[in-house]
């Protein structure tokens, strides 16, 4: 009975058994041999994705005629105002007592872009109404306050 049993561990050595399904490697995974390449997806997004975002947004039309204006770079104090912006052009013109500002609005917000006073440029704001920020020197400014309401 031994050597049958002997006899039948050395075939079983000898038989050279697999290491389980060879299809898939050490992590689970298929194997990355045979198969044939999928091929080109086509061309990419198409001839033409469309228009870009369509137009310009624009600006937005604003019209105070008595807002409180704080100018600190020409006059230094409060005053009444006005502003108006010309939604044809995307332009504004700010006058006060002190100081006008002109330049260009864009956006929802009507960005200013522009120059105040005499000399006071670049002058920019994120938003109309809003703060209005003028370069005076390499690393100084002065700004002028535009309120919403009188």
């Amino acid at each position: 009975m031994r050597l049958a049993l002997l006899a039948g561990l050395a075939l079983c050595a000898c038989a050279g058994y697999t290491h389980g399904d060879e299809r898939f490697n050490y992590d689970g995974g298929p194997s990355a041999s045979g198969g044939t390449d999928a091929g080109d997806a086509g061309t990419d997004a198409g001839t033409d994705a469309g228009a870009d975002a369509g137009t310009d947004a624009g600006c937005t039309a604003l019209s105070l005629n008595t807002t409180s204006i704080f100018d600190d770079c020409v006059g230094h104090t409060g005053s009444t105002g006005s502003v108006s912006v010309d939604t044809s052009s995307c332009t504004v013109s700010i006058n006060t007592t002190f100081t006008i500002c002109a330049g260009s609005v864009a956006g929802a917000h009507d960005a200013f872009d522009g120059g105040c006073g005499t000399g006071y440029s670049p002058c920019t704001s994120p938003s109309l109404p809003g703060t209005i920020v003028c370069k005076t020197g390499p690393s100084s400014s002065c700004n002028i306050v535009v309120d919403g309401g009188p």
